[in-house]
C-alpha cells in the first residue's frame, strides 16, 4: 500500500476508504481495519494536515505546548464515511486538555482535510499506552461552521500589535483623514497638517480583561463612569497608586470605551514624556500654535500616563496647565494616571496639584489574594495553559507585589511547562520562581509586621500602638493598623483585639468601619493606605 500525502487523501477518499477494506479482508481482520503500519501512516498525514490550520490561529505557546507534542495513533475509515482517529499524547494531563479544549476543532478539520462530507467522525485523544477502551471519544458537532472555532483559551485572532485611536466611522463631507484623526479642510493649511498626538490603545487593555478586586473596584468604576459620559462627570480623574497594579490598563480601557460609544471623539493617549518630547519638539521648530491647537482643539479626550514625569520641568509644566484649563472650560475629558497622591509628587507645581483634584482622585491598590487567584486564572487561559489549583494557590500566595510580578511568574511557568514539554507541579513551580520570589514571599506577612510598619511611618514604637494610651495621633494609627490586618490577614475581631493590647472586638469592629468609611471621600488616607501597602507587600 503506498503512503499518500495528506492533499492525495483529500482528492481520492473512496480510493483510501477501499484500500482499507482490501488489507482487512486479505488479512483476515475486520471489515473497515487497516494493516498498523499503514493505518500510523495515514494518521500521521491526516494529523499533520489538520494541526496545520490551527497552527495560524493559536499563540506558538499553545500550539507548542498542546498540539505539537501529539502523535499518530491509527485511522479507519469505513465504506459507509464513517472515520474513527486515534491520536495519542505523552501524558494523561495533555490528553484530557486537548479532548477538552481542541476536540472539536480537531473533528471538524478531518472532515475538511477529507473533502467531503462523513456520516461520523471520532477523533479520540488517549494517552499513549492506553488501551483503546478507555479513551474518550470527541462527539461529531452539530455543524462543521460550530466546530472549526477554537475556544477561547487558544484563539488569538491576527491583529495589528495597537488599534487606532479613532473608531471606523464614515468621514462627514467637506473632511478628510490624516492618520488616525478627522481633520476639518476648512482653515489653513496649516490646521490641515495636524496630526494625532501620542500611541495607539493596546487592544489587550479593555474593561472586560481587567480583573476587579475591592483595591481597584472604585478605581474601575470611575473609569466606567467617565467612559460612558466623558466630560460630564470625574473630569480630571486621576489614578494613582503603585506600579503594576493596572493604572495604564485602565487608560486604555477607557479609550477603548470611549471610542466604542462615542465614535465621534477624539482620543489622545500618551505618557507625560511623550508630552514633554513633543513640547521640546514643538519648541525647536518655533511650532507652539500648532502643538496647542494639536492638544487643545483637536482633542476631546486626553488620556495622560505616569504623569509624575512632569515634576522639575517647569516650562513643560506651564504649557501643561494651559492645556488643562482649556480642556476643562470644554468640558472635555482629561485621565491622568500617577504612582504617587497629587500633593506628594515632588517638583509639581501647586497649580497642577490642585486642578488634578478638581475631579476626582481614585487610588489602585495591591489585589487581595482572591483577586490575585481570579488574575492568574485569567491569564492563564490566555495563555492558553491549565495549571493546578495548586500551583496557581501557590503563585497567588507567593507573588504579592504587583499584578505586573504576577502574571511574570506564570508566563515562567508556562514557558517552562511548554518548552520542555512537561505537566507543571507544585514542587517544580516552586524551584522554578524561587530566585525570583519576592521578600514578602520569603517573609509571610504577619500581625507584627503590620503593627511594625505602621509604628514606624508615624514615628512611634509598636508598643504605643498595642498600649494602652488614647493619644489622637496613637489612635489613628492603631485604627489604620487594625484596618490594614482585618483586610489583609482575614483575623478575627476577637483574634485582632488580643493583639492589640488585649481590646475589645467591638473596639476593633469600630476602628474598622471608621477607617473604611473614612477612606471613600479622604484622598488623603487613601494615599497613606497605600504607601503603607506599598511597603508591606
Amino acid at each position: 500500500m503506498s503512503t499518500r500525502r495528506p492533499s492525495d487523501l483529500a482528492a481520492r477518499p473512496a480510493a483510501l476508504r477501499a484500500v482499507g477494506s482490501d488489507s482487512a479482508q486479505g488479512r483476515g481482520g475486520a471489515p473497515g481495519s487497516v494493516d498498523d503500519s499503514d493505518s500510523s501512516a495515514h494518521a500521521a498525514h491526516i494529523l499533520e494536515a489538520i494541526r496545520e490550520p490551527l497552527r495560524a490561529q493559536m499563540s506558538l505557546f499553545a500550539y507548542r505546548g498542546f498540539l505539537e507534542p501529539l502523535l499518530p495513533g491509527s485511522l479507519v475509515i469505513d465504506d459507509v464515511g464513517g472515520v474513527d482517529l486515534t491520536i495519542l499524547a505523552p501524558s494523561s494531563f495533555l490528553a484530557d486538555w486537548v479532548r477538552n479544549h481542541y476536540g472539536d476543532a480537531l473533528t471538524a478539520s478531518v472532515a475538511s482535510v477529507l473533502g467531503r462530507p462523513l456520516t461520523s467522525t471520532r477523533v479520540r485523544v488517549v494517552e499513549r499506552g492506553d488501551r483503546p477502551e478507555r479513551a474518550v471519544t470527541v462527539a461529531p458537532p452539530s455543524s462543521q461552521a460550530a466546530a472549526t472555532s477554537l475556544p477561547q483559551a487558544a484563539w488569538q485572532p491576527e491583529q495589528p500589535a495597537f488599534q487606532p485611536l479613532t473608531a471606523p466611522t464614515p468621514t462627514p463631507r467637506g473632511q478628510r483623514r490624516n492618520g488616525d484623526v478627522v481633520v476639518s479642510l476648512s482653515g489653513s493649511p496649516q490646521a490641515q497638517r495636524v496630526r494625532q498626538p501620542g500611541r495607539r490603545l493596546d487592544p489587550r487593555y479593555s474593561f472586560d480583561s481587567f480583573v476587579v478586586g475591592p483595591g481597584s473596584r472604585m478605581a474601575y468604576s470611575a473609569a466606567m463612569a467617565v467612559a460612558e459620559r466623558p466630560g460630564a462627570r470625574y473630569s480630571p480623574l486621576f489614578l494613582f497608586g503603585p506600579t503594576g497594579l493596572g493604572k495604564t490598563h485602565l487608560l486604555h480601557a477607557v479609550g477603548h470605551e470611549i471610542l466604542a460609544r462615542h465614535p465621534q471623539q477624539r482620543v489622545a493617549l500618551l505618557s507625560a514624556e511623550q508630552w514633554v518630547n513633543e513640547f521640546i519638539e514643538s519648541a525647536h521648530d518655533k511650532a507652539f500654535e500648532s502643538f496647542r491647537k494639536r492638544f487643545r482643539d483637536d482633542v476631546d479626550v486626553l488620556l495622560i500616563d505616569d504623569i509624575q514625569f512632569l515634576a522639575g520641568k517647569s516650562q513643560s509644566q506651564d504649557e501643561f496647565f494651559h492645556t488643562f484649563n482649556a480642556l476643562y472650560e470644554g468640558h472635555k475629558q482629561i485621565v491622568v494616571t500617577s504612582d504617587r497622591y497629587p500633593h506628594e509628587i515632588a517638583g509639581l507645581e501647586d497649580r497642577l496639584k490642585t486642578r488634578f483634584q478638581w475631579g476626582l482622585v481614585a487610588d489602585v491598590r495591591p489585589p487581595d489574594a482572591d483577586t490575585r487567584r481570579q488574575i492568574l486564572t485569567r491569564k492563564a487561559v490566555d495563555l492558553g495553559c491549565a495549571l493546578p489549583n495548586e500551583v496557581l494557590d501557590f503563585v497567588a500566595a507567593s507573588v504579592t507585589t504587583s499584578v505586573r510580578a504576577l502574571e511574570g511568574a506564570l508566563t515562567r511557568l508556562v514557558a517552562w511547562s511548554q518548552l520542555t514539554r512537561e505537566p507543571m507541579n507544585l514542587a517544580e513551580a516552586k524551584e522554578q520562581l524561587r530566585p525570583s520570589l519576592s521578600a514578602g514571599a520569603a517573609s509571610p506577612l504577619s500581625i507584627a509586621r503590620i503593627i511594625e510598619v505602621v509604628a514606624a511611618y508615624h514615628g512611634m514604637r509598636s508598643k504605643d500602638l498595642v498600649g494602652p494610651t488614647r493619644q489622637r495621633q496613637i489612635t489613628r494609627a492603631r485604627q489604620i493598623a487594625m484596618f490594614l490586618a482585618r483586610q489583609h490577614l482575614q483575623m478575627s475581631l476577637p483574634e485582632l483585639g488580643r493583639a492589640f493590647g488585649g481590646r475589645d472586638h467591638t473596639t476593633v469592629l469600630a476602628s474598622v468601619q471608621k477607617i473604611d468609611g473614612a477612606r471613600a471621600d479622604d484622598a488623603s488616607l487613601q494615599a497613606l493606605l497605600s504607601r503603607l501597602e506599598q511597603t508591606l507587600f
